[in-house]
């Protein structure tokens, strides 16, 4: 575990789910039900990470989302590491944030993957093993 970097056990970006800014709010909600996942970064055209958004996210709108877009919910304030940011870190990052999940970015901030709880889990009960 000690050695683990984010890189590591992170959702690659050719596995991702993504979703662009100016797609509807239904298409997002659509994506995660299909997909079973809760929630989907978006990206720009040139796989820039603009921000992600959750079911959370929509469940909480009090705004009647069938008119809105992507932009108008997600979080544009993404708290991100890099590959090879150290797991621990990641993990303290997640538990100081209250966040389930955290993109990975490299330094032209191009999505590279997702960090989430349970690919960590997985990670740990593998070395536990």
């Amino acid at each position: 575990m000690k050695n683990l970097k984010a890189k590591d056990v992170m959702v690659a970006k050719d596995k991702l789910i993504t979703i662009s800014p100016d797609d509807k709010i239904a298409l997002a909600d659509l994506k995660m039900l299909r997909n079973n996942v809760g929630s989907l970064p978006v990206v720009d055209d040139d796989g820039k990470l603009l921000g992600i958004i959750t079911q959370r996210d929509i469940m909480l709108s009090r705004f009647n989302v069938g008119d809105l877009e992507v932009k108008d919910l997600m979080s544009k304030k993404c708290i991100t590491v890099d590959p090879d940011t150290e797991l621990k870190e990641v993990i303290k990052i997640m538990l100081e944030n209250k966040i389930e999940r955290v993109p990975v970015v490299n330094n032209d901030k191009k999505l590279e993957g997702l960090v989430v709880v349970n690919k960590i889990l997985k990670a740990m009960l593998k070395v536990m093993e």
